[in-house]
């Protein structure tokens, strides 16, 4: 197993344990809960930037154009992306932000974007309930 390929099944197992907690939790965390979206977004920030450094700025296009998976993986996080947009942005909204400025952070940076809307939107939901 290589570097790359250990990375990804360390990865794949922290999504797995991250979302059996989510639906194992019944009440709701008193503990500062934007910690885990931030902190998530900050990492994969930092990956890309190292991958980008790497590889180059646009090398992750040749992977989603050069055959069906990639392209099917291209739609799914397409389509990943933007129906979690569509479920946080009524949140985001009524929480105080403008969501015509986190739809572009979104489109341009996917997931990272998208957790960071994620952290802040909770962090002000619940500054305004304490």
């Amino acid at each position: 197993m290589t570097v790359i390929q250990l990375a990804a099944f360390v990865g794949l197992v922290a999504a797995v344990i991250v979302m059996l907690i989510v639906t194992q939790t019944k009440v709701r965390v008193t503990w500062p809960a934007w910690l885990i979206p931030a902190t998530a977004g900050v990492a994969l920030a930092a990956w890309t930037i190292v991958a980008m450094a790497g590889e180059g700025l646009t090398s992750f296009w040749a992977l989603y154009t050069s055959s069906l998976w990639g392209l099917q993986l291209w739609y799914d996080r397409l389509m990943s992306v933007a129906a979690a947009f569509f479920l946080l942005q009524n949140r985001a909204r009524a929480a105080g932000m403008k969501s015509e400025v986190w739809v572009l952070l979104v489109i341009f940076t996917g997931s990272m974007g998208l957790l960071l809307m994620l952290a802040l939107t909770v962090y002000l939901e619940r500054k305004q309930e304490a």
